[in-house]
């Protein structure tokens, strides 16, 4: 070693400090540099290693989330779902995902690879019952709060540790809630009234209403008949947009659904003026040709053809549904809705002049560009 040059004095210096020099011996000889590096390798190797493992330790301690340095001016979503997925579409349309700060629920199984191919988008992955730790940030220096899990009880949850935190913060806070009802009892409570709600059911609905629907009945010079096939979440709310923005344009409102006089029940209880249409129930199963059959002959009466809304929970149901009934009735409007965006789907109803939605995408080009606006450092 006495002769031999810097960068080999270096390595064997480096080399001895992984091997463990001290079971070589110390450096009684040589050049003062070469034992200097010696003696810097022995007492640095512990020194690392204990800190490797003290480092190990405080990982399995502390939750992941504690990793978030600032939440100044960022955009904190909470959800990994769907929906979550959507809002960072808009914002990556809007070059923001460098302030987006993502936490999900390890138990929501949720779609880390979809979340991590955001670039500059930095994704937590933590338990339930970890959530709790945000409060150890200041949280009056984020931007916003996106609470978009896909369990309401957990976006209730957050949104009111939030306000526990800092009752100034509900302006900031946007919460989605999957259970109109429920959310509709809470209207007059602090949780409600101080924070901005949403439902991505809701919006798509406003959203096909406002493109398709109401272009529809101006465009003719009758009043339309509309049939819903399906009459969940989303097809109730379809009829409620129509209900509140196009009251008048449409006389009769077919419901075809299992649970059809339920569900027509439920819609009733929104219902604040007088019903300005006749209302018909068909309860069973879509695929039905009976059903069908008494909807043509008490409801489709005359020469105008109907609209048709196909939104049952099944895209194949209401994609051969959409087919059959394009032989049927060649002149009316037919609206075919998938759960996730299909290039199959599209590719057939446009073939047989067929309207193709799909919820995802209706819900995300309805977002208000305020809730993802850029902000200001």
């Amino acid at each position: 070693m006495t002769e031999a040059d810097l960068l080999t004095k270096v390595y064997y210096a480096f080399g001895l400090f992984v091997l463990g020099g001290l079971d070589l011996g110390t450096p009684t000889g040589g050049p003062l540099f070469g034992r200097i590096l010696l003696w810097a390798a022995y007492f640095a190797a512990p020194i690392w290693t204990a800190s490797a493992v003290f480092e190990a330790i405080l990982n399995a301690l502390r939750p992941p989330v504690w990793r978030v340095k600032s939440i100044k001016n960022k955009i904190v979503i909470i959800g990994s779902g769907e929906l979550a997925i959507g809002f960072l579409n808009r914002i990556k349309a809007a070059g923001n995902t460098h302030r987006v700060i993502v936490i999900v629920d390890k138990s929501q199984h949720p779609h880390l690879d979809a979340l991590r191919s955001y670039r500059r988008v930095r994704v937590f992955v933590i338990s339930g019952d970890q959530m709790h730790r945000l409060r150890r940030y200041p949280l009056h220096k984020a931007h916003r709060f996106l609470l978009l899990s896909e369990r309401d009880d957990i976006n209730f949850e957050v949104a009111s540790l939030l306000l526990a935190q800092d009752p100034e913060l509900g302006s900031k806070i946007v919460y989605h809630v999957s259970n109109l009802r429920f959310l509709r009892v809470l209207q007059d409570t602090a949780i409600v009234r101080k924070c901005t709600t949403f439902n991505q059911y809701e919006m798509a609905a406003t959203q096909l209403a406002r493109e398709r629907l109401m272009r529809r009945f101006k465009a003719t010079d009758y009043r339309d008949t509309v049939v819903l096939a399906g009459f969940g979440r989303f097809g109730q709310s379809i009829l409620e947009q129509l209900e509140h923005h196009a009251s008048g344009a449409f006389s009769r409102v077919a419901i075809i659904d299992l649970k059809a006089e339920q569900r027509a029940l439920i819609a009733d209880e929104e219902v604040v003026t007088e019903r300005k249409y006749t209302r018909y129930t068909y309860e069973g199963d879509v695929d039905d040709p009976e059903i069908w059959q008494r909807l043509f002959t008490e409801v489709v009466i005359g020469e105008q053809e109907p609209v048709f809304v196909i939104t049952t929970g099944n895209d194949e149901t209401n994609l051969r549904c959409a087919i059959w009934l394009r032989k049927q009735f060649p002149g009316a409007m037919i609206i075919s809705r998938t759960l996730a965006p299909s290039y199959f789907a599209e590719s057939v109803c446009a073939e047989h002049d067929v309207v193709s939605v799909n919820t995802a995408a209706l819900a995300q080009a309805s977002i208000p560009h305020a809730w993802y606006r850029q902000a200001r450092e």
